[in-house]
């Protein structure tokens, strides 16, 4: 066969896609029976039965299919626990009802730590009834909710009690322990007996039978092991004390007479813990945790830490329901119907894109204005939090909320995160930032139409989502280049969610227009075809041959299903000639026999498509990173092909644009061009005679300047009904430029973007806030008795994590706004002073600093101050001498001002000078984003007049630390010398920006309406 010609490969080599060695003296039955599969969205691989999974639908093909790099799977977690509830307002959630459950969802679960702090969280607003909660746990492992489930099951019992050194060091046993006493062995046949005869807890629920099919066939292997005779017993306790080190006992004058079976690999009966200690998931300790009197201090510590989760989770098992779901945690996203107030996928560590895993999410998050999900990104030293987020979602920050319909709660943008990980800029691997997110308000009434801007994110989208070659990850300890997780399906969800979002498509540019190579014209025509309802039929094929060398220690294959020509590839090996199709979205399934495991591949065409691959084609499975070929898959006449019946993952109902109403006089919006900063409206109005008497209005909410709403009104025609306007990225109210043009009947409407305002929901949240009087004094003690290094001196310096950073830094006209803001900050938390005026010209802020400087609960070190814009005031003092009417007002707001800025104090002021107008406005935006975030002491309560639209702030300062070298946000794309920058087109004649000679246009009005997006580039160059 002409197979057999090509390089490396050889019919009789079955081999595990790990790095895990099967040694050269095993059958080949053997290393077959080692084969296994791990598909997570496609991210399929074949590993070690370590990791052992089915794939099931298509559904679950969002990802491009990868192999693990690592086979051992971890059954208890390495990172402290998080309470996922702890920052969610359960206010307008819990309602007077008793049975309103709050529903939350641990995607990639691990173990139940997490789930166990969550029952700590209580409604403040009803103390006396703790919220019920319904905690869906979801992992692919059945391992991890196998145990998961016994732990529940001991914990659970009437008579279990967690203060009893017996009860707890049996629960310390199964958790943590790989050899037992004869009494845990007991209790333990005992409750996985009972569970195998589905007797769970009866808070505990696992609604796919399959799911609970494959726990018992788990729960029975290790009854079977624990079973064991004497002999056997002891056999393998010596073999798995050969292959790990070290003990976690609570008493160590037990004899161990057998091994804990839920660490062991359930078919091999090999230890498949790696480098992993009970300790980690404790680690870093609060005070007072640390128990020192006692002998292995380690183990008594976390135990106790341990004992308060489970005594809180019995604590609350009446009011707490949990359901187990064992399939990967993307597909669960996209075929369960349940919608949830939490989500939180921060332990989710499987590369899948963030993308993918956003809109996922997205979609699970219910209507509840409160509801939120958290993710987890690795940043590096060569990229911030900010760059991972824009440039893995091909949006700036401002665009997010219109392509995901979602807004990111933490101001990435300030490096608001960065706290989460302080001291850790020393480690040489990735930095884990947890992100929160929250959903927007819809576009009402808004018909969106392309844009310079938005035709920039979708080409960048189209472009990671159909990529002919991949760069490998400079680090698989960051989450920069999770695009190489992205595929064709990934481009359809993001803008097929938009899409029903907005009810419409006339924003979407022309898909022929996007340069996507050829190579995946039949991937697009595909998913177009199953899209739109069409007939599709389900290919399976066999494996023929494997490559020797598709295992390396060296490489990470990253998988691809190539169709392609025989004869043009065996000559050439050429897979960029126009009858290569590459398909991204496949599964690999392995059926088990007693000869071993046989691999078959599935993929999706039409009943159309199928005649169009005869003889003369052939499919290959490739590495993607290289094109080398590593499955060869049987002819396509050879294939088994059924017809698949699952429907396209989103709904193609879309909710339409209001029709045009019925009576004869309205307004519409005819479009709305959306760039990074604003929003540009025509608005036509439909009515015969004069218009005039435009006005604006919006739902604005002081001290909030920025809003959401907007309303169109007129006073002529008498009749004509208000237009109503909702953006899902707020606006400056007070920006509104509207121009009613009476000829043509139709409004001009420019809406800036609160691009440096805290958002509307921010000032009016009820989530709770810190309590200034309750925080404790920030404790400035030396880092080391050798050198006078403080820790305040410590915080400020991990404000900039830059090698080179020196005085000439800050005196460069390269120097960031954002770096020159540190420095100040810097000056104001060291200095002994009391008044301060922070400005620009004449726009200043006046502040009072009140020392001493707090520990926040963050543990980071904040200065509360308070603070009076100056401009407002010279404002106010110019009406009460001109207005009688606010004569009262104005000599209240003098008094106050003289007593909270006394004159003839010079000693203790300072002048700071803005150098540029954007640092004094993110200095605006710091002071009225903390002022957030805080509940005001008493004196400000007692001395100023806060909230509405007072000029006075109560807030505070703190570091704002780097977590990058790299400061720049998504960069613009390089332009092409031969066209447009924005419409693409070759004229004659280019124009190039006069200022950086590198962009060029084919008018002025194109270089106009790139300027939003240029300008970032355009001041580097």
């Amino acid at each position: 066969m002409w197979a057999m010609g090509l390089p490396g490969m050889d019919p009789n080599v079955y081999v595990c896609f790990t790095d895990c060695k099967i040694p050269q003296s095993e059958s080949t039955e053997s290393r077959i029976t080692n084969v296994t599969p791990n598909c997570g969205m496609c991210i399929v691989g074949i590993v070690c039965q370590d990791k052992r999974a089915k794939t099931e639908s298509m559904k679950k093909m969002l990802s491009t299919a990868s192999r693990e790099l690592n086979c051992k799977a971890g059954p208890f977690g390495s990172t402290r626990v998080r309470n996922v509830l702890k920052d969610f307002c359960f206010e307008g959630n819990i309602s007077d009802v008793d049975d309103e459950v709050t529903k939350v969802l641990l995607l990639g679960c691990g173990d139940l730590r997490n789930t166990f702090q969550a029952t700590t969280s209580n409604n403040p607003k009803k103390e006396l009834h703790p919220p019920n909660l319904e905690i869906h746990l979801n992992d692919l492992s059945p391992s991890v909710l196998a145990r998961s489930i016994i732990i529940l099951k001991i914990v659970s019992a009437h008579d279990f009690n967690p203060d009893n050194d017996e009860d707890f060091g049996f629960l310390w046993d199964v958790w943590y322990n790989v050899d037992w006493p004869e009494e845990t062995r007991k209790r333990f046949l005992s409750i996985v007996k009972e569970l195998t005869n589905e007797q769970l807890p009866d808070n505990v629920s696992i609604p796919n039978k399959s799911h609970l099919e494959k726990l018992k066939s788990l729960w029975s292997n290790w009854h079977s092991v624990s079973s064991k005779n004497k002999t056997d017993s002891e056999s393998l306790l010596r073999k798995v004390w050969g292959q790990r080190n070290g003990s976690s006992r609570r008493q160590n004058n037990d004899q161990p007479v057998c091994v804990n079976p839920t660490l062991l690999n359930p078919y091999t009966h090999h230890w498949k813990i790696f480098c992993l200690n009970p300790f980690d998931g404790y680690l870093p300790m609060e005070k007072g945790e640390l128990i020192t009197s006692v002998e292995q201090i380690m183990t008594h510590s976390c135990s106790e830490i341990l004992k308060r989760l489970v005594s809180s989770y019995r604590s609350r098992i009446p009011t707490v329901k949990i359901v187990f779901h064992l399939e990967e945690a993307l597909k669960h996203c996209y075929s369960d119907a349940n919608k949830f107030d939490v989500i939180d996928c921060s332990d989710f560590l499987d590369h899948v894109g963030l993308a993918n895993l956003v809109v996922a999410c997205c979609r699970k998050l219910s209507d509840n204005p409160n509801a939120v999900f958290y993710t987890e990104i690795m940043t590096d030293s060569q990229h911030s939090a900010n760059t991972i987020v824009e440039t893995s979602l091909c949006a700036s920050l401002s665009m997010i909320p219109t392509i995901y319909g979602l807004r990111l709660a933490d101001h990435v943008e300030l490096r608001d995160s960065a706290v989460d990980y302080l001291r850790c800029n020393t480690l040489q691997r990735g930095r884990p930032v947890i992100l929160c997110w929250q959903k927007v308000p819809n576009f009402q009434n808004i018909k969106l139409v392309p844009s310079p801007d938005l035709d920039q994110c979708v080409t960048k989208l189209a472009k990671f989502c159909h990529q002919t070659t991949f760069p490998k990850p400079a680090s698989l300890k960051s989450s920069a280049g999770s695009d190489i997780y992205y595929t064709p399906l990934t481009f359809n969800y993001i803008l097929d969610s938009m899409i029903k979002r907005l009810g419409h498509d006339f924003w979407l540019p022309d898909i022929r227009l996007l340069e996507i190579p050829h190579q995946f014209s039949l991937a697009r025509k595909i998913l177009e075809d199953w899209k739109n309802g069409k007939k599709m039929m389900k290919f399976t094929a066999g494996v023929q041959y494997i490559r020797k060398s598709a295992v390396s220690q060296d490489s990470t294959p990253l998988l691809r299903l190539v169709f392609v020509r025989k004869a043009s590839y065996m000559l050439k090996g050429d897979l960029s000639g126009p009858d290569v199709h590459y398909i991204d979205n496949f599964e690999l399934e392995f059926k088990h026999s007693s000869k071993g495991i046989k691999v078959e591949t599935s993929f999706l065409l039409t009943s159309d498509d199928h005649g169009f691959f005869d003889e003369t084609y052939t499919a290959i499975v490739i590495d993607a990173f290289d094109g080398m070929p590593l499955l060869l898959l049987e002819s396509f006449k050879l294939m088994r092909v059924e017809e698949y019946l699952e429907l396209y993952p989103i709904d193609q109902s879309k909710s339409q644009l209001p029709l045009d109403p019925k009576e004869q006089m309205y307004m519409k919006v005819e479009s709305c061009i959306e760039s990074e900063e604003q929003y540009t409206l025509r608005i036509a109005i439909e009515c015969d005679g004069n218009v005039s008497g435009l006005k604006i209005s919006t739902n604005e909410q002081a001290p909030c300047e920025s809003c959401h709403d907007v309303t169109v009104s007129l006073t002529q025609p008498s009749k004509i009904q208000p237009l109503s306007l909702t953006f899902p990225f707020p606006i400056l109210a007070k920006n509104v430029q509207a121009t009613l043009h009476r000829k043509s009947r139709h409004v001009d409407l420019l809406l800036k973007k609160s691009l440096l305002e805290p958002w509307p929901c921010e000032f009016h949240s009820k989530n709770s806030k810190w309590i200034i009087d309750d925080l404790v004094p920030w404790e400035n003690v030396p880092l080391t008795p050798e050198n006078g290094f403080n820790t305040l001196e410590h915080h400020l310096t991990s404000q900039l994590i830059s090698k080179n950073i020196n005085s000439d830094h800050f005196l460069d006209s390269k120097c960031s706004a954002l770096d020159k803001l540190r420095l100040k900050l810097g000056v104001l938390m060291l200095r002994d002073i009391e008044f301060v005026s922070y400005g620009r010209n004449d726009d200043r802020y006046l502040l009072k600093l009140h020392r001493p400087l707090l520990t926040s609960p963050m543990g980071n070190p904040i200065l509360p101050i308070t603070a009076l814009n100056d401009i407002l005031s010279r404002i106010l003092g110019q009406d009460f001498t001109t207005n009688p009417t606010v004569l009262k007002e104005g000599m209240d707001h003098l008094k106050i001002y003289k007593e909270v800025f006394p004159i003839g104090r010079s000693k203790d002021k300072l002048v700071v000078d803005a150098e540029t107008e954007e640092e004094f406005q993110l200095f605006r935006f710091l002071l009225r984003l903390n002022s957030t975030r805080i509940e005001p002491s008493k004196w400000q309560k007692e001395n100023i007049p806060l909230g509405g639209s007072s000029p006075w702030l109560a807030t505070f300062l703190s570091p704002l630390y780097q977590d990058s070298l790299s400061t720049e946000s998504i960069e613009d794309e390089p332009a092409d010398e031969k066209c447009c920058a924005v419409c693409k087109k070759i004229p004659e004649k280019l124009k190039r920006c006069s200022r950086c000679r590198s962009a060029v246009y084919c008018s002025v009005e194109c270089q106009h309406s790139h300027w939003p997006t240029h300008k970032h580039i355009c001041k580097k160059l």
